[in-house]
């Protein structure tokens, strides 16, 4: 795709997000753009609850794989780190970056899927979630920063929505019992 055909296609994906009627509407077009932009074999977002270290997966291209919901703490390490609060993208280009961040790892090597790209999601000047992509080794080795950043923010006011959704639903957990990533 050319550096126009982005564009063009970055356009397109911000008209209809924002025309979009539902989230079923909002995640089939950032599925499309995310394909159409990046590629990918598995598409997952998340939103971050930054005041209670949580995160909820709102949207899964395949629940055999990633089911949607559960809570997972957050915890001090390098993904955390690097996507959560400095709001850095992650790009891990092997098995042994995938065995890195991902608890289910060896679930997702067992799938073909060795390669990811962590897009943060800004609002407000933190992080309210992240969209990944996973796919073959090295998919993501040569993406451009501007392009990640572009889809990023084109993805916001979805995360915004999902985020505000899932306040209330993580106001009563006991985060001790949870998984962290």
């Amino acid at each position: 795709m050319t550096h126009e055909q982005k564009l063009k296609r970055l356009a397109q994906a911000a008209h209809a997000l924002g025309r979009a009627e539902s989230a079923e509407a909002q995640w089939s077009e950032i599925s499309r753009l995310a394909e159409s932009v990046f590629g990918y074999r598995l598409l997952t977002g998340l939103v971050f609850l930054k005041e209670q270290r949580l995160m909820r997966r709102i949207f899964s291209s395949d629940e055999t794989i990633s089911p949607l919901g559960g809570f997972k703490a957050t915890g001090k390490g390098p993904w955390s780190a690097r996507v959560l609060e400095q709001g850095l993208p992650y790009i891990g280009s092997n098995e042994e970056d995938i065995r890195t961040v991902f608890s289910e790892a060896e679930l997702l090597i067992e799938r073909d899927l060795h390669s990811v790209l962590n897009l943060p999601i800004w609002s407000a000047g933190g992080v309210v979630g992240a969209l990944n992509l996973l796919s073959h080794r090295h998919a993501y080795d040569q993406i451009d920063e501007q392009l990640i950043e572009l889809v990023s923010g084109i993805c916001v006011p979805v995360f915004l929505s999902a985020r505000e959704a899932e306040q209330g639903a993580a106001a009563s957990l006991d985060i001790s019992k949870l998984d962290s990533v």
